[in-house]
């Protein structure tokens, strides 16, 4: 949003900016970027080893659709809250039919969900900050071993410096177990999805894991129509002790780097290509081998379009070239391989009602299970309101994890999630919610390792807004 700001601004911004102070200075923001980049090694010292179920999924928004998390499904007319400190405390029961995330196994039971939330949105003419971070502790009545503190943040920080020079860093981290969306009311997103990200509806098994997305890239405003960004990246994965061979999952560390353009052709329609490199390793697993790197080198063209003001569409596609640079045993490598991949968005707000559909095709991580993969998935959302203070929001998506790249393979896992969240305000931005959620795996193949199953998830809960501070403009 902070640079779509600045698009427009950037004519005004050249005539003033000479013989005028700025308002940041740049020792400050040197040194919050210093604390950004220390905040997830902080965070990742803690992840030692542990035996317990889950996994962890990233939200993360690839530079093709803008850079930082992608923003929550909003309806016609309503505006965010700027400037502020908000503090968030919550307290929740939760019910879930199979714990351990195993039809042959099942495991049901009941747990006491105690979370916090932490949010800073800070913008200014040059700095714009966008920080939330979550954590929360599960504490089960019968699965007492698996009482843990998990906790997730996404950061976003944009500066101008210069009137044409605009430099962005986001991360996204997560240090947690279990596919949990019943807890909380997790806001739809809207855009599709990353095209560097790690696969997000695909659940791992079991497992406590780490992961960590960052990104940061520089963006040259050319004119109030053009833009060129260069930009880099890194993602990695990491699971806890694995027990059995059937939870042999692949901790991954990946990096990408590329050249984005965008011209705006209108003041609602515009136009960009997206060249990026991503180099992946894999380690641990079992139905690749131990260890396996891969390249994909991609080129996407896309057009997005507000076709009115509630209205708004997004079209990409190209080409990636798939190669691996070596294996220890499994599938054949693969010396070298185009596939096709592309997707798209519609997002509409209509008065008390907004939504989103989403849709890629494309070669990507295989979210632990697998390295990477073909990836297919749909995802919707759909936000309404109901009577009087009351609000419903519904959410789901398809995927399909494909390893036919490598041939010889013909492992697929196919997983599908649903979920609908109930929420009234009760007092200064406290809410009451019940949300359920459902969540269904299968995988087949000549290996077919892992675990099928079938989630349900039902909690109920009050989230108090502790604190609200104004930052002032």
């Amino acid at each position: 949003m902070l640079k779509r700001d600045l698009e427009s601004k950037i004519s005004r911004d050249a005539r003033h900016q000479r013989g005028r102070g700025r308002t940041e200075s740049p020792w400050a923001f040197i040194l919050f970027v210093t604390w950004l980049l220390l905040f997830p090694v902080s965070l990742a010292a803690q992840a030692t080893p542990t035996t317990i179920p889950g996994s962890t999924t990233s939200t993360s928004q690839g530079f093709v659709y803008g850079t930082g998390v992608q923003a929550p499904l909003q309806f016609a007319g309503q505006t965010e809250l700027q400037n502020f400190v908000g503090i968030d405390l919550g307290a929740g029961a939760m019910y879930d039919d199979n714990v351990l995330a195993r039809n042959y196994d099942r495991v049901s039971d009941e747990a006491l969900s105690l979370d916090s939330q932490i949010n800073v949105f800070r913008e200014t003419e040059h700095l714009g900050v966008d920080f939330n971070y979550s954590p929360f502790f599960l504490l089960y009545r019968q699965l007492s071993n698996f009482d843990q503190l998990n906790q997730a943040a996404n950061v976003g920080v944009t500066y101008q410096l210069t009137p044409r020079f605009i430099v962005a860093l986001s991360d996204t981290f997560g240090y947690q177990y279990g596919a949990y969306p019943a807890l909380g009311s997790n806001q739809i997103l809207s855009g599709p999805l990353s095209p560097t990200g790690l696969n997000e509806l695909i659940f791992p098994y079991s497992i406590r894991t780490l992961s960590n997305t960052t990104g940061l890239d520089l963006t040259f405003m050319k004119s109030r129509r053009t833009s060129i960004t260069l930009f880099g990246g890194y993602n990695q994965r990491r699971f806890g002790s694995q027990t059995t061979q059937s939870e042999s999952l692949y901790n991954g560390l990946g990096e990408n780097g590329g050249l984005g353009y965008n011209y705006r052709a209108t003041e609602h329609t515009s136009f960009g290509l997206l060249f990026i490199h991503q180099d992946s390793t894999y380690q641990g697993g079992e139905v690749f081998g131990l260890h396996q790197r891969s390249q994909i080198e991609s080129g996407y063209a896309s057009v997005s379009s507000r076709l009115s003001p509630t209205l708004s569409i997004t079209l990409f596609g190209g080409p990636q070239y798939f190669r691996t640079l070596g294996q220890s045993t499994g599938a054949n490598s693969v010396s070298g391989e185009f596939e096709g991949s592309g997707g798209g968005s519609v997002i509409k707000e209509a008065g008390k009602t907004a939504l989103t559909l989403s849709l890629q095709r494309s070669v990507s991580d295989g979210g632990g299970l697998y390295t990477s993969v073909i990836s297919s998935n749909i995802t919707f959302g759909v936000r309404r309101k109901l009577t009087g203070l009351w609000e419903a929001d519904l959410r789901g998506g398809a995927a399909e994890s494909d390893t036919a790249l490598f041939r010889l393979a013909n492992e697929t896992t196919k997983g599908l999630t649903a979920a609908i969240d109930i929420t009234r305000t009760i007092h200064k931005g406290s809410t009451f919610h019940m949300t359920y959620a459902t969540m269904h795996q299968l995988s087949t193949g000549t290996l077919a390792v892992f675990p099928n199953f079938d989630r349900n998830q039902f909690s109920i809960g009050i989230d108090y807004r502790l604190k609200n501070i104004p930052l002032g403009r």
